[in-house]
């Protein structure tokens, strides 16, 4: 029988494989994946296709065997976390291939906990806070801290224990307990039951590893907003200002994991903000001005945050053509935020809302009635139910006497936003 079956293999040991996955590699002619799993699993007489190389040609060769043969692609864990089933599934069509779980190396370590003598941590993940640092920037490690949840880990060969606890450090999250797990299942497993601060000094680690993070109090840049007198500014680039950034975070929120298109970067105040509770996801930033996208720049790379953000110089609604998604289609998005439109309000605002996911949420600024309605109208047109609000806001400043203060207005601005339809 030709076809794929997606198998996950657990964190790796053929003790931790469920019996439905042995059958299915039992039964493939073909089985593909990790060097290490298809030489562990597949019999003499099974041809073997290693993940070497590119993933597409890689996944060329899987959809070329499928057609005329039973092939077996082994994935670490378990494959509906965390893995490539995702690249998967937008290469082949439903039906085409069958999914067969696997055991979660975030299960197998609990497992493990349960029993550890002297540990008083939890014992059950039902609560726990699932995290993948996998191919992706450290940089996004703190913010997916909480302050009243264990937070796990998965790491690679280069996000290994060692190097994500001493960013964790330098980023201000204390030296907070911690369990570094590495090589689950095997014969040199190790479960490091310390702190943060014992594990970033630990001379090497395995990329085969998950880290566990105790809850504690957030590092300051992951807790409210940034100050204003916190970020670099340039001559003539605007920056909205404390309240209206905070705002307009709140009006977007949840984050975590989606992707957020904006249209006018400006100084990078909102750009930040946004990348801040993005954790796992995706963030272009599109700004006509060089100038300002290069002030953006700086004001991301203080904050630790641009392997985050694409920033993009050009003009929309043009610009926002060239966008692809990961899938090397249109790009699509779950956030768009308008912050600059120019005279072409209506023309920026459809393009963008035509890059949402269904379910999508388009927020725009205006600092003038006359734009405001017209986003408002246009987002009608669309069909969207906008809401609009008026932010006039004033914040206290020292009047110079010593110990007295006094109100400083900021420029009012209209803010609307509009959900798509799912």
């Amino acid at each position: 029988m030709a076809g794929l079956a997606v198998v996950g293999v657990g964190p790796g040991p053929a003790a931790c494989l469920l019996p439905g996955a042995l059958e299915a590699v039992g039964s493939a002619s073909v089985v593909a994946g990790a060097r290490r799993h298809v030489d562990s699993l597949a019999r003499d007489e099974q041809r073997r296709l290693y993940m070497e190389g590119g993933l597409d040609s890689f996944l060329d060769e899987v959809a070329r065997y499928a057609r005329s043969e039973r092939v077996a692609l082994l994935l670490s864990g378990d494959p509906c976390l965390f893995s490539l089933l995702g690249r998967i599934a937008s290469r082949f069509d439903r039906g085409e291939y069958e999914v067969l779980p696997g055991l979660a190396s975030f299960q197998l370590l609990f497992a493990r906990l349960a029993s550890l003598p002297g540990w008083d941590g939890p014992v059950q993940w039902d609560d726990l806070r699932l995290r993948s640092l996998h191919g992706r920037p450290v940089e996004a490690a703190a913010s997916m801290l909480h302050e009243s949840r264990w937070t796990l880990f998965f790491l690679d060969s280069k996000n290994n224990g060692p190097s994500v606890a001493r960013h964790l450090l330098e980023s201000g999250a204390g030296d907070r307990r911690a369990v570094l797990a590495e090589r689950l299942g095997y014969e040199d497993e190790r479960i490091l039951d310390a702190t943060l601060g014992k594990i970033a000094d630990c001379e090497s680690g395995e990329g085969l590893a998950l880290l566990l993070a105790g809850p504690g109090p957030l590092p300051r840049a992951s807790v409210g907003v940034l100050p204003d007198s916190w970020f670099a500014r340039g001559d003539g680039i605007p920056m909205s200002k404390e309240i209206c950034r905070a705002l307009v975070v709140s009006l977007l929120l949840p984050l975590d994991g989606l992707s957020v298109l904006e249209i006018g970067a400006g100084t990078g105040g909102l750009t930040v903000e946004l990348a801040r509770r993005a954790a796992g996801g995706r963030i272009v930033s599109l700004d006509r001005s060089r100038a300002a996208l290069s002030v953006a720049g700086e004001n991301l790379r203080r904050s630790g945050l641009s392997p985050l953000v694409d920033l993009v110089c050009g003009e929309a609604p043009e610009a926002l053509a060239g966008l692809r998604g990961d899938s090397e289609g249109p790009a699509r998005f779950h956030r768009a935020v308008v912050g600059g439109h120019g005279p072409r309000t209506e023309e920026v605002v459809a393009a963008a809302w035509g890059m949402l996911h269904p379910g999508g949420r388009l927020l725009a600024a205006a600092n003038m009635p006359s734009s405001a309605d017209r986003i408002y109208r246009e987002l009608k047109e669309l069909g969207g139910a906008p809401s609009l609000c008026h932010i006039n806001s004033s914040s206290a400043r020292d009047a110079g006497d010593g110990g007295s203060w006094m109100l400083s207005a900021a420029n009012p601005v209209f803010i609307v936003h509009a959900d798509r339809e799912p």
